[in-house]
């Protein structure tokens, strides 16, 4: 069937009995009968000729086809609020919601810093924050559930659809509490050490060692997977291991000499911090202001 001969009213009320999981509620939220409602539900299923819910005890709960059908119509209801949004506030202040994904190890306080000063200059403009491993974030991106992610690698080598602005070059460093290396660090004394890293799919700390050492470097003990600089960091200070950290994150701790750097001849490892974002997306005004802060502040 085509879209047109479909009742659009008829999908809102089935969105509305998905979020709220039952008629009742969305009758109450719409203003109908539960009667009513009911009606519209099973007109929506013989038109589409597809059954969109079980019965489990009290509740509805989707079918795998009302999955699909709530996903596409919560991204289309979404895309066409910022638009109502945007028309109604193009001449006024800025208004509406951003949805932004942070990889787990991004600085925290440059974030906190940037977040409070773009809040502090667009009041009317809600920030939605989502920390979540990077596939995870690019995931959400392309599902329309993002409007932008802040990420470590580009994401355009692997996904098409998704373009990256690079962003800030963050400078990682070995560091440990002073329980560790006290005649001194080498590869001998980091070999027998254990040590608090990210991720078992890609060591942050096997990265270190191999831009420092090259075919010298020991294989490490890793004794935490810990995921987030923050736990890292808390783990390190806690003398449970050595581990790589941002420089931004460590430099409060090395400057009252709770934590110590452990530097080579060789320059510092960095990451560069990128902007991913799905290629030719809608920008309403809110989006487009925050694309412009992160620009200007962060890059």
């Amino acid at each position: 069937m085509l879209l047109k001969e479909l009742d659009l009213n008829k999908l809102h009320v089935f969105a509305a009995v998905a979020e709220h999981g039952g008629v009742s509620r969305a009758a109450a939220e719409l203003g109908r009968t539960p009667s009513a409602v009911s009606q519209s539900l099973s007109a929506l299923e013989d038109a589409l000729g597809v059954k969109l819910f079980d019965r489990i005890g009290k509740r509805l709960v989707l079918t795998r086809g009302g999955q699909l059908l709530h996903a596409h119509v919560r991204q289309h209801h979404a895309a066409l609020q910022r638009t109502v949004d945007t028309l109604r506030n193009d001449a006024g202040d800025v208004r509406g919601a951003v949805r932004v994904g942070v990889y787990l190890g991004f600085p925290r306080l440059r974030l906190v810093t940037f977040l409070t000063r773009f809040r502090a200059r667009h009041p009317n403009v809600e920030l939605r924050i989502v920390y979540a491993p990077q596939e995870d974030l690019s995931a959400r991106l392309l599902r329309g559930r993002l409007d932008f992610a802040f990420a470590l690698r580009p994401r355009t080598d692997t996904h098409a659809a998704l373009t990256s602005t690079q962003l800030f070059e963050e400078t990682l460093l070995l560091v440990s509490s002073r329980r560790f290396f006290r005649r001194g660090f080498t590869l001998e004394a980091l070999a027998r050490s254990p040590v608090v890293d990210y991720y078992q799919s890609g060591p942050l700390i096997e990265r270190w060692l191999a831009h420092h050492y090259g075919a010298r470097a020991p294989r490490p003990t890793v004794a935490i997977w810990a995921a987030t600089t923050d736990l890292v960091l808390d783990l390190v200070l806690t003398h449970a291991g050595v581990g790589v950290l941002p420089r931004t994150v460590a430099t409060p701790y090395l400057r009252r000499r709770r934590l110590v750097a452990h530097r080579t001849p060789r320059p510092a490892l960095t990451d560069w911090i990128w902007l991913n974002e799905v290629r030719g997306a809608y920008r309403d005004r809110a989006l487009t202001t925050f694309r412009d802060a992160v620009m200007r502040e962060l890059a």
